[in-house]
């Protein structure tokens, strides 16, 4: 039975935090891990083995998962991506580092079932929080704990339990909002393949429409609720998924943001801040800098 979460009474704990860089087919093995883990890819792709079933985790995606079964995690190619090890609750903030307590296993594939926990917020909101899931703007709450882990100045354990805290409530949020998009055989689906596929054409309501069979104003209001919003700003998400892969290979600003269709450098950085809580800049630089050190 899964686990139910108050999110308005919870006092999370972070135990570990590190954005990383990892060359392509790196494995951290079959193991159990003591606390739970969400794992946030930047650029490149990485796989999450977990009963019975193969994640494969894209830029901007999520993975997590808690000490209830044997997980298997691996880089598919060079990888940059933020590790965060976390209490739900806990009465001391002060950080536990989770490698005392892993245990390693040899067995093929893992074993057990995930504990994905029900959030709950107020009487009426609740969810199950998935193995995989996206959430914009969280990379910049990940920022600023890996940045309090390291740097342990006076009082950090109780800041990275606020930022954990404030990051756990935009997760709740965005998940809440978007679950209708997850329902299967979407009708909408054609659209955002082609969204997915061309970020950088500059596609009107109408042509996403008729790609779905649809008159654009049914169009339009089927696509936000199955999605939480209109085709404009999916397609943006969508084009600063590319960008940020662009700019950690050193594409230059300007030409990257016509490539990408937006109409000046000024729109594309406010886009990009917008969605990612960090100018292109300071998100080349920050992943310029990336240490490389396990997780």
């Amino acid at each position: 039975m899964a686990s139910m979460i108050l999110l308005d009474k919870i006092a999370p704990a972070v135990n570990f935090a590190m954005r990383q860089i990892v060359e392509a087919d790196e494995n951290w093995g079959v193991r159990i891990i003591p606390d739970c883990q969400i794992l946030n890819v930047v650029a490149g792709c990485a796989e999450l083995n977990i009963d019975g079933k193969t994640y494969a985790i894209k830029p901007g995606q999520c993975v997590y998962y808690g000490p209830e079964c044997q997980t298997f995690l691996k880089t598919t190619e060079r990888t940059e991506f933020y590790s965060i090890h976390f209490d739900w609750n806990r009465e001391s903030p002060e950080p536990v580092h989770p490698g005392f307590g892993i245990k390693f296993y040899d067995n093929w594939p893992p074993s057990g079932a995930p504990d994905l926990p029900v959030l709950t917020a107020g009487t009426a909101n609740q969810l199950s929080i998935p193995t995989l899931f996206e959430v914009a703007g969280i990379e910049a709450i990940w920022a600023r704990i890996v940045k309090e882990y390291n740097e342990e100045q006076p009082g950090y354990s109780t800041a990275m339990r606020a930022l954990m805290l404030q990051a756990l409530t935009v997760i709740f949020r965005n998940l809440y909002k978007g679950s209708r998009a997850d329902r299967p055989n979407s009708n909408i689906e054609p659209a955002i393949q082609a969204m997915q596929l061309q970020p950088d054409r500059n596609w009107s309501v109408a042509e996403l429409a008729a790609l779905c069979g649809y008159h654009p104003i049914h169009f339009s209001k089927l696509f936000k609720q199955e999605t939480g919003m209109t085709p404009k700003p999916f397609i943006i998400r969508e084009r600063i998924k590319s960008a940020k892969q662009a700019l950690l290979r050193g594409e230059k600003m300007e030409p990257l943001a016509l490539r990408l269709g937006f109409k000046s450098v000024h729109y594309f950085s406010h886009q990009f801040k917008d969605v990612t809580g960090l100018t292109p800049s300071q998100f080349r630089m920050i992943g310029s800098k990336g240490p490389e050190s396990e997780g």
